[in-house]
């Protein structure tokens, strides 16, 4: 065991654990499933995780300058502020989604009146020329 408490297997678990997730993150965005404005946090998160493995003594000082009790509450509580973060992204960009959407509709709903007022108006005309012949 070394100085913070995490065996070498374990260690290298973490870190392999971490190198499959940047991975994942990489592969989604080469297929184009994310894109790289939305995938900036999840690397930030993979990078703080794949430092806290390959450094655990980090976890330990920033746990005492927290005052923290125990080094996983740290863990949790940094997973749990990247969790919020996405959310709030992904909040603020459906947000955006939605104003977008409310007046693509009102946009369509002039072109469909539009469209209405066009085709009353050439039938009108369409029975006018009937009425002369």
């Amino acid at each position: 065991m070394n100085n913070a408490g995490l065996s070498l297997f374990l260690r290298v678990d973490l870190v392999v654990g971490v190198l499959l997730y940047l991975g994942v993150i990489l592969w989604l965005l080469k297929k184009n499933k994310l894109t790289v404005r939305y995938s900036i946090i999840w690397f930030m998160s993979g990078f703080v995780l794949l430092l806290f493995a390959l450094f655990p003594y980090i976890v330990l000082v920033l746990r005492d300058l927290l005052h923290v009790e125990m080094a996983v509450n740290l863990v949790f509580m940094i997973v749990l502020a990247f969790v919020l973060l996405i959310l709030l992204s992904l909040s603020s960009v459906v947000s955006g989604f939605s104003e977008k959407i409310k007046r693509l509709s009102q946009h369509n709903a002039l072109l469909e009146h539009r469209v209405r007022e066009l085709e009353r108006k050439l039938e009108e005309l369409s029975k006018d020329s009937d009425s002369v012949n």
